[in-house]
């Protein structure tokens, strides 16, 4: 399916979200590796949700020009996705405040010196990525105009807590500040129920990784149906042994060989700080090429 644009679905649902990010609908495309890209992050944005670039694969070379390239595409508000425990998160967080990003989105570190920077030079918005009361806490401190609150059911990294629980956890604990709800949303019914958790909007990453404007829709159409008739909501794996952090990806042969067992401390560090392999999990891309597209 293709991303409807904005001209095509007048209606609207007010939240703090889209008051916020002044966008039309609560939806979010989070900035997913080697998926969230210009082309993806665009469509997304002109659909009237908010499009998050991934950034963790790029120099900041290639986030300054994939940052114009999204404003050659679209004239309504975006982000960039920061981990800034990786190398390289903080030179790219630079780079998206001297482009004047309108959203960023921060997760794994204290982004408070990206909040007053982006708050005094242009008004720009933090979203950060929190899986627990404690980490939602520090980001609110450091500056967070609101977060994404994500649960057990997320791909990729995600906390050990339900979405079901840990929204309204975080919503009535911090009443004051608007949440995004990642993990498990995936159509109206999702954002529905997201809202009645207490949250004013959702992020959807593995849906939104399956529309035509996706560069992965195709490879992950082709795993889903293969699986014997095809894949259920059961056919994932959850577990620390990829890279160290928890983390949630589609079952195939590969994952279920990578997760099988810890993996050394040498990898743990290459696995955790390429965001590439994360990509290749999740797409059952075999050992052979996932070295290939991360070394050569």
């Amino acid at each position: 399916h293709h991303i409807i644009t904005m001209a095509a679905v007048p209606n609207a649902i007010r939240t703090r979200i889209t008051s916020l990010f002044q966008c039309r609908y609560p939806i979010i495309l989070p900035g997913m590796s080697w998926i969230s890209d210009p082309k993806l992050v665009a469509a997304v944005s002109n659909a009237g949700g908010v499009g998050i670039l991934a950034t963790g694969p790029l120099t900041p070379t290639q986030t300054r020009h994939a940052i114009r390239e999204v404003r050659s595409r679209t004239t309504l508000p975006f982000g960039i996705g920061t981990t800034l425990l990786m190398p390289g998160a903080t030179e790219n967080a630079k780079v998206a405040l001297e482009e004047r990003v309108p959203i960023i989105n921060i997760s794994l570190g204290k982004g408070d010196w990206i909040a007053e920077r982006a708050r005094g030079e242009y008004g720009g918005k933090v979203l950060a990525t929190v899986t627990n009361r404690k980490h939602a806490a520090s980001a609110i401190e450091a500056g967070a105009d609101a977060l994404m609150v994500t649960g057990h059911e997320a791909a990729a990294h995600g906390g050990d807590v339900a979405s079901s629980v840990l929204v309204p956890a975080i919503a009535a604990r911090f009443p004051e500040v608007p949440l995004v709800a990642a993990g498990g949303f995936a159509n109206g019914r999702g954002l529905a129920s997201a809202i009645s958790l207490g949250a004013d909007g959702i992020a959807m990453g593995s849906r939104f990784a399956i529309t035509e404007e996706s560069g992965l829709a195709r490879r992950t159409k082709e795993i889903v149906s293969s699986s014997g008739g095809g894949s259920t909501e059961s056919d994932t794996l959850y577990g620390k042994n990829f890279d160290g952090i928890p983390a949630r990806v589609m079952k195939s042969e590969e994952s279920m060989r990578l997760m099988s067992s810890p993996a050394s401390l040498p990898v743990v560090i290459y696995r955790a700080f390429n965001g590439e392999c994360v990509f290749c999990v999740l797409s059952s891309i075999s050992s052979i090429e996932c070295l290939r597209r991360c070394i050569f």
